[in-house]
């Protein structure tokens, strides 16, 4: 059969203009992740601190004798380099360290809790790890620790939210793209909102203002690099 050549002409510059796109659809950018929990209320929730350990714990948060990363001070920092097909490059900014993947346990070394079963002190861990649907993280406590089987099945990992992959459009995974009323949908069922009262310092060249989003139990700042 038959194909008048400029019918083949527009296929090619269709399928051309189709492919660029696409590519430019899945360009990649980089982005930083800061988590700071809201402590009070992540602690007492899962009994961990009562209102006189409380204020122990206050005091040593910020004391001039901290010296170096503690969790309770910074909260977990990274930032996502690449993630293609591939593989991913993440940069864990609190220990200045590269790795493959999102997978970082911090203990809260300042809280030392008895355990009558093993006879040495638990401490408990903020977390957060790549999921299906994003980033999650959460704390351990003395009851989670004791589901755990063997070293490394996180059975002792109690999830309390998500950072969607969907903010950062990243094609790489499969709920990493939706459009703007699925990823607002997509956040309100993690527990999570998106703090709008720096918008208006956003255009201003003077203001450098990370997106925010609010949570119960965590503070999250994010931006592209």
């Amino acid at each position: 059969m038959y194909i008048p050549t400029w019918i083949i002409i527009v296929v090619v510059i269709f399928v051309y203009i189709y492919y660029k796109q696409s590519k430019k659809k899945a360009e990649f950018s980089p982005f930083h992740i800061q988590i700071l929990p809201n402590w009070y209320e992540l602690l007492k929730d899962h009994k961990l601190v009562d209102e006189n350990s409380w204020k122990e714990l206050q005091g040593k948060i910020y004391s001039d004798k901290k010296v170096g990363y503690d969790v309770l001070r910074y909260g977990i920092s990274f930032t996502v380099l690449r993630a293609d097909e591939n593989s991913d490059l993440i940069y864990n900014n609190n220990r200045q360290s590269f790795h493959s993947e999102v997978d970082f346990r911090e203990k809260i070394e300042d809280i030392k809790i008895p355990n009558k079963d093993i006879h040495i002190p638990y401490t408990p861990e903020l977390w957060v790890k790549w999921g299906i649907e994003g980033y999650e993280m959460g704390i351990t406590t003395p009851e989670s620790f004791s589901k755990v089987i063997m070293v490394g099945d996180d059975n002792d990992l109690i999830k309390l939210t998500t950072i969607p992959y969907s903010l950062f459009q990243m094609h790489k995974y499969r709920f990493g793209v939706m459009k703007p009323e699925q990823i607002e949908e997509q956040l309100k069922k993690k527990g999570l909102s998106k703090d709008e009262t720096n918008e208006k310092f956003k255009t201003d060249i003077l203001f450098h203002v990370s997106d925010e989003l609010n949570h119960k139990y965590f503070k999250i700042y994010y931006e592209y690099i």
